[in-house]
């Protein structure tokens, strides 16, 4: 009886065409959303070689324009491609936007740019390097002619870093918080799912609550039945999202794929939970707690950087007690945790706290459906 009960729901589900849109589409055309807004940011940080031109005022050695034409990038490209010429045509080709800035070489070279951007910034700070270098230079050598004999350039030229990477782990990416965060909202999506299966069995609710009230089964069975139909369902939809965000976008979820399915098992499970538990306590008609039910999770998606990357960080800094009650924000810290860190503390940290909201709710939803009795229907 409980298996055919568990089947006709799931068919009833999957009829519903507004609910299989909003569980299944929506995500995946969010997630599509993100792929083209933020997929080329990463690409757009790798810097190309700059062009500008230089006149070296008739100077036969100049130790800007050698030091220019060295300056190599982290990956070996040239820095800057230089344009030989005199000041009159830099400031044409300037003009006509094919240099991003001129230099007059002398003792104390002179810039001259267009408009702020990158590269104009990365130039000023390569001539104040040299600037600050050729000063340096100049003091040591007046106090000590032989410095140059004794390695005085390589001793200026030469950067020692006291600080060691850790190559543990994943580099971070701020990017993943995105797709971890949308992954984490739909899981905690099965709110709605949760809330409409406590409707569906409410007489003041529902025409279908009402003749489940006058019918012989058991409210409770068939509730339950009806709830692990929802869960089903809803699962197919995070399922798909994930396949989708995993070989379709190719989102690095750091190789724990049994880890991320608890995780999102674990989020579903607390959504579905709370979702009962605000269809049981609030007294309000349907589209209320419809009302509430979205704000919760649309605010608990907002406050884990689904929105606005920087309010993750905000909120973990100002308010940490929020970051650990807002189930959206535990499932996308669970994955991020996954992909970032070499153990798995903060993972079974956040996993606990959603199972312990899981069994908190769920405890909380009975036993206001065991209490609910109607004198009329």
């Amino acid at each position: 009886m409980m298996i055919h009960l568990y089947k006709a729901r799931i068919k009833c589900l999957f009829r519903n065409k507004e609910d299989m849109f909003w569980g299944y589409m929506f995500p995946i055309l969010l997630a599509t959303c993100f792929f083209f807004a933020f997929g080329n940011i990463m690409k757009s940080e790798s810097f190309d070689t700059i062009p500008i031109a230089y006149d070296s005022q008739g100077a036969e050695q100049d130790p800007l324009k050698t030091a220019m034409t060295e300056a190599r990038m982290s990956n070996g490209t040239p820095m800057f491609s230089i344009t030989c010429t005199d000041r009159q045509s830099a400031e044409k080709l300037l003009d006509d936007g094919k240099i991003k800035a001129y230099i007059i070489g002398s003792a104390d070279p002179v810039m001259y740019v267009k408009e702020n951007g990158i590269s104009e910034t990365i130039l000023k700070s390569f001539l104040d390097s040299y600037r600050q270098i050729s000063f340096s230079a100049g003091k040591i050598i007046e106090n000590n002619p032989d410095a140059l004999g004794q390695g005085l350039l390589q001793d200026l030229l030469n950067y020692d870093d006291f600080v060691k990477e850790d190559t543990k782990g994943n580099k971070p990416d701020i990017l993943l918080i995105y797709y971890y965060a949308l992954l984490a909202y739909t899981c905690i999506y099965a709110a709605n799912k949760g809330l409409g299966e406590v409707i569906n069995i409410q007489a003041d609710q529902s025409l279908q609550g009402a003749r489940v009230n006058v019918s012989s089964i058991n409210k409770m069975k068939l509730f339950l039945c009806n709830l692990a139909a929802a869960f089903t369902v809803h699962c197919g939809s995070v399922l798909l999202l994930f396949l989708y965000m995993y070989f379709g976008m190719k989102i690095n979820f750091g190789g724990h794929l049994i880890y991320t399915f608890i995780a999102c098992i674990s989020g579903s499970l607390a959504g579905i939970t709370i979702g009962a538990t605000v269809g049981v306590w609030v007294k309000k008609k349907a589209a209320t707690k419809e009302a509430i039910l979205n704000l919760i999770v649309l605010g608990g998606g907002f406050l884990s950087g689904m929105m606005i990357v920087n309010m993750k960080y905000i909120i973990a800094d100002k308010v940490p007690l929020l970051a650990y009650i807002n189930p959206v924000n535990l499932v996308s810290d669970s994955l991020y945790s996954l992909y970032y860190y070499d153990t798995h503390d903060k993972f079974y940290l956040n996993v606990a706290i959603l199972t312990a909201m899981t069994i908190l709710f769920g405890v909380i939803s009975y036993i206001g459906i065991r209490r609910k009795n109607y004198a009329n229907i």
